[in-house]
């Protein structure tokens, strides 16, 4: 498969990761929420470094 990302791309996605990654251990919300949180962000960053 070809690669699909960019080196912007690949950043805001690295970003976007960590910030959800954050929000979801200290920001105060429900449980549901925090594993959508996890779940986004394991997505962004997973897609980050894999490069599709």
């Amino acid at each position: 498969m070809e690669k699909n990302v960019g080196r912007l791309d690949k950043v805001i996605r690295i970003i976007v990761g960590i910030v959800l990654l954050i929000a979801g251990i200290f920001v105060q919300m429900g449980t549901g929420l925090k594993i959508v949180s996890f779940l986004i962000a394991a997505i962004a960053l997973g897609t980050a470094f894999a490069g599709f």
